[in-house]
């Protein structure tokens, strides 16, 4: 993958995992319901347009395309090369789900069932959206990555409902594809696509997001097919896809979604149809360019931000909950004061912070987790050595001098 594409995933990845965190804080602690109705400050009115579901929501599109494009692509250049994978490929997946989203859930039924305790005169943990998620089988469910699909997310942690449909997609596609891996045995073939179709339509029953989001998550992976870019400007592919998502952001909600519901599946579509365009601009450009993704904190911010997404709902739940408790319910429903938003920033640089010592002993010991993991396999399953090319014997001076003569 050429390096400058590489960096702008870097940056994509931070910048959509903090949209949805302010996203997430200002629902809970930042009220500007009367943004149309009186006047604020300039950066009032960019709070309002930044830290909205709209952008979020695409912020989530473009972790599913480009987990499709880095993940699928990479199943589909294995299969083009006759390479033998699924063995590494899935050692890697499922080390790389678990190791945050196992830790992820067993935080959240800490800070839950703390601050359940600790602040229970605020009612936070008895609000109808978390009404009944505190169950053991809830608690097992996201274990097993069925969170948003056939079973509800488990305590306060909804956003992990995309990681399981993530997941699955890890699962499945590979085995869905498996009949055209040359390099493995017919009946494995056949076997593999079986139990890939059998987990389609059994985790696809139960209605949920799965479908429509393996949409979004396959176009990725096949968008690595595609030879050339489909606009070569790579600020001409930015600036059409920055504009399509204001004017979904101003557009498409409210009433025009009620009266036309698939309208919402349509501007996803399309949304995601235009980052993909800007992937293949940035894969294909030149490698100069772009100064500002040059700066190493890109790196540094994506590499824990997969931890950040996975916590950072129950961090925030637990300072409301706080909140409430001390200053009152009211309080943080209120309009919006100056204090609204210095608690609002500063429980978001918590869960920043949270986040990163988080992802220090999860998703920064993936490599250790990979080798151990590898190593198990390997003593209960030696893997079997590629096929080698048989040595052809030396020959002798006289062999070599009639070879050069006859070519």
């Amino acid at each position: 993958m050429p390096f400058i594409l590489s960096q702008f995933i870097e940056a994509s990845r931070w910048l959509g995992a903090l949209v949805v965190l302010a996203v997430h804080t200002s629902n809970l602690f930042i009220n500007i319901a009367d943004i149309m109705s009186a006047p604020h400050a300039p950066l009032v009115y960019v709070w309002w347009f930044y830290a909205a579901f709209e952008l979020g929501h695409q912020a989530v599109l473009a972790f599913f395309v480009m987990s499709g494009y880095l993940v699928g692509g990479a199943v589909l250049a294995h299969l083009r090369k006759n390479q033998g994978f699924l063995r590494e490929y899935f050692i890697h997946r499922v080390s790389r789900i678990y190791l945050v989203v196992g830790p992820a859930v067993l935080l959240t039924l800490v800070l839950d069932t703390i601050g359940g305790w600790l602040f229970a005169s605020s009612g936070v943990y008895e609000w109808p959206l978390f009404k009944g998620h505190f169950s053991a089988l809830l608690f097992l469910a996201s274990f097993l990555n069925l969170q948003g699909i056939g079973f509800d997310y488990f305590g306060t942690n909804g956003p992990l409902w995309s990681l399981a449909c993530e997941f699955w997609y890890y699962v499945t596609f590979p085995l869905l594809l498996l009949p055209f891996a040359r390099n493995y045995p017919l009946a494995l073939r056949l076997l593999g696509f079986a139990l890939g179709a059998a987990l389609f339509i059994a985790i696809s029953t139960p209605p949920s997001w799965f479908k429509f989001g393996y949409i979004l998550w396959a176009a990725g992976a096949f968008a690595t097919l595609l030879p050339r870019p489909i606009i070569r400007s790579r600020w001409g592919a930015l600036l059409l896809y920055a504009a399509v998502v204001v004017v979904i952001r101003l557009v498409v909600r409210g009433p025009l979604v009620e009266a036309h519901p698939w309208v919402a599946d349509a501007a996803d579509l399309l949304a995601s149809g235009l980052f993909i365009i800007v992937l293949l601009a940035f894969r294909y450009g030149p490698s100069e360019g772009f100064s500002l993704l040059r700066f190493k904190f890109h790196k540094t911010l994506a590499d824990f931000s997969f931890s950040l997404y996975s916590i950072h709902m129950p961090i925030l739940i637990f300072a409301r909950a706080a909140v409430g408790s001390t200053l009152g319910n009211e309080w943080a429903t209120q309009l919006a004061t100056p204090q609204n938003y210095a608690v609002g920033f500063s429980v978001m640089g918590v869960a920043i912070i949270c986040g990163y010592f988080f992802s220090r002993v999860t998703e920064a010991k993936t490599g250790a987790a990979r080798r151990k993991l590898r190593a198990l396999l390997d003593r209960w399953a030696p893997a079997t050595p590629p096929p080698q090319e048989p040595v052809a014997a030396p020959q002798t001076a006289q062999a070599q001098q009639r070879q050069r003569i006859e070519a």
